[in-house]
């Protein structure tokens, strides 16, 4: 995050010995970081390295922290890897059928969803299958996991909150008239939002399971949302290849990014001074509004002590 530059590309032999992922055709390496201009910095290589445990097919979606990355792929599998060994395979998670869509971890559990309708729930320190949830009726896209509570987005229009030790739903929120491709859950518990082909955000009240307000939001597809509960924002990223922010209280639209990639944005988040996002592009692209500001990583820090305290820590 400090340099741009790209360290480390893990993948298959057949993939990381081919010199085609590292360089274009004029010998230029691929992976670099380019300001708004277009003055390229830290262009350097960066180290590959393959394992004998890999995905066979398309990764789909990822997590990490400091001690793990955890990979979902369209070969139904997931991949957990030791960060500080290196991003070394430890342990590959088996029991869907179909292509992993989503995942997301803590300190206790994994949880991966699919397209083949289920969601499994994973012991994070031994790799064991403790739970797997059934409700579903079509591809389950999305996964948030908030202490002992799922919430859940499907392609059969529906979101669903889970209890985890009963595995069974505790709450089905329905108004979305086509299927939904993702869903987020505050960080503070208390909302849900959810959106997908009918183009429309719904805001949900996680504890009664009220609408609180519907959000005409894009022209196509919204295929991603991001949640800051500390800032009180909701990020949406579509297939109509914008980025907006709306004020999750009132629905209103914030800021507007329009044709920010030049195909469909496939994710976008925030953290305190920057917007995220990628794309079809293929791209990865950093909106940073502290860019300029003197001493900006001082409320870095500070945001860290105000999270650690509502934590509990301090």
């Amino acid at each position: 995050m400090r340099t741009l530059q790209c360290r480390l590309v893990i993948g298959p032999p057949e993939v990381v010995n081919e010199t085609s992922i590292l360089f274009d055709p004029n010998g230029k390496p691929i992976h670099y970081a380019s300001s708004i201009d277009n003055h390229r910095s830290n262009p350097s290589v960066p180290v590959t390295v393959s394992f004998p445990v890999h995905h066979k097919a398309s990764i789909l979606c990822l997590q990490y922290d400091d001690e793990i990355l955890v990979t979902g792929s369209s070969d139904s599998t997931c991949i957990v890897y030791s960060v500080k060994s290196g991003y070394r395979p430890v342990r590959r998670l088996r029991c869907h059928t179909a292509a992993v869509l989503d995942l997301a971890f803590d300190d206790k559990h994994i949880v991966t969803c699919s397209k083949d309708i289920t969601i499994c729930v994973w012991d994070r320190e031994t790799g064991a299958l403790l739970k797997q949830l059934r409700g579903h009726t079509g591809p389950v896209n999305s996964v948030q996991l908030r202490g002992n509570t799922i919430v859940s987005c499907s392609g059969d229009f529906s979101v669903r909150l889970w209890n985890i030790d009963s595995a069974k739903t505790i709450r089905e929120f329905a108004g979305h008239t086509k299927g939904l491709a993702c869903s987020q859950f505050s960080e503070d518990g208390r909302f849900i939002a959810s959106a997908g082909s009918d183009k429309v955000i719904r805001v949900w009240d996680a504890n009664t399971g009220e609408c609180l307000r519907d959000i005409p939001a894009h022209d196509s597809l919204v295929r991603s949302l991001h949640l800051d509960s500390i800032s009180g924002r909701l990020i949406s990223g579509s297939y109509d290849t914008d980025i907006k922010v709306f004020d999750i209280e009132t629905g209103e639209q914030l800021l507007n990014f329009p044709r920010w990639h030049a195909s469909w944005v496939l994710s976008a988040k925030c953290d305190y001074r920057r917007i995220i996002s990628t794309g079809q592009d293929p791209k990865i692209l950093i909106m940073d509004f502290g860019a300029d500001i003197p001493d900006i990583h001082l409320l870095e820090s500070a945001r860290k002590y105000e999270v650690a305290c509502d934590a509990g820590f301090i």
